[in-house]
Formats: C-alpha cells, sequence, structure tokens
C-alpha cells in the first residue's frame, strides 16, 4: 500500500543548521526558567523560535520587530485585560472585546511595518486580573529573553555548514 504524496518522507532530508541552534536556544531558555524557577518558559521558546533566522544580522532585525511587537501588544492587551475585567459578564465581554485589541495590534502593527505580537493578548486565562500589569511585564521580558538567547546562540554557534 502506498501513500499519498502528502505522507512520503523526504529521505535526502538533513537537519540544517538552524534547526540545531534552533534546538540550543529553547533549551537555554528552559534551563534559565529552571534557574529562576521560573513555570512559564512559552514566550521566551517562542521568542527564540520566531526569531532564529540564518545569520545573526537577520535574527537581530527579527528580535527587534518582535520586540517591538510585543510592546505594543502588551499595551494594548493590558489596556484590553484591564478593561475587559472591569466591565460586567466578563467572559461575554471578553470574547467580542479582545479579538477587536488584536485588530487594534495588528493594524498598528502594519503602521510602522513591524510584525504584531499579539500572545500578551490571547495567552492570559480568566484568572485573577489582579496582577495584569505584572503578568505583561512578565510575558513582555520573557520575550526579550527570547530573543537575546536565539540571538547570542546565532552569534557564537556553527561558523560552518553543519552535516548530520
Amino acid at each position: 500500500m502506498e501513500f499519498p504524496k502528502l505522507f512520503q518522507l523526504n529521505k535526502k532530508y538533513k537537519i540544517g543548521l538552524r534547526a540545531v541552534k534552533t534546538v540550543i536556544a529553547v533549551s537555554i531558555c528552559a534551563l534559565i526558567s529552571m534557574f529562576f524557577n521560573h513555570e512559564d518558559i512559552f514566550c521566551a521558546c517562542i521568542a527564540s523560535v520566531i526569531c532564529m533566522e540564518q545569520t545573526c544580522e537577520q535574527t537581530i532585525d527579527t528580535g527587534i520587530n518582535r520586540f517591538i511587537g510585543t510592546i505594543i501588544g502588551g499595551i494594548v492587551g493590558y489596556a484590553a485585560l484591564e478593561c475587559a475585567c472591569a466591565l460586567p459578564y466578563y467572559e461575554w465581554v471578553r470574547i467580542i472585546f479582545l479579538p477587536l485589541c488584536i485588530l487594534i495590534v495588528v493594524y498598528a502593527c502594519n503602521l510602522i511595518d513591524k510584525k504584531p505580537a499579539v500572545i500578551v493578548i490571547l495567552s492570559r486565562s480568566g484568572d485573577s486580573m489582579n496582577s495584569t500589569l505584572t503578568y505583561v511585564m512578565q510575558r513582555v521580558s520573557d520575550t526579550l529573553l527570547g530573543i537575546l538567547v536565539a540571538t547570542i546562540v546565532n552569534k557564537f554557534t556553527f561558523r560552518k555548514k553543519l552535516k548530520i
């Protein structure tokens, strides 16, 4: 029985340098989080994956774009989460209000030619909103950590092509 083309393996594929550097960067983010007893490594790891590029210069450009998008997402996310929490019927308001705020982030980032980062808005669960500012600041700093780790790993690892 032969599988459709969609499921056939590419036997010539070799793991590339960027994939290896991405794994190293994510591992470092996880180690840093473990060292500081920080349970949520999601944003740092995602930022490392998104920002890792073929060259250090490309990683820096992607990282700057990601950080600016995260700052905009954090500001709008903070305001949106505070407003949504203050309104009655919080869960229903959140279903309508937060997606509109995502549109605002996307629009604002596109105005300044930066890629939007809406994870700050989307990743907030329905738990206590007493520490919204702390939460947003933690997500922004986690993203910055992931960007910095990706940049450092890209700068100082594997100068020549890796053959696996």
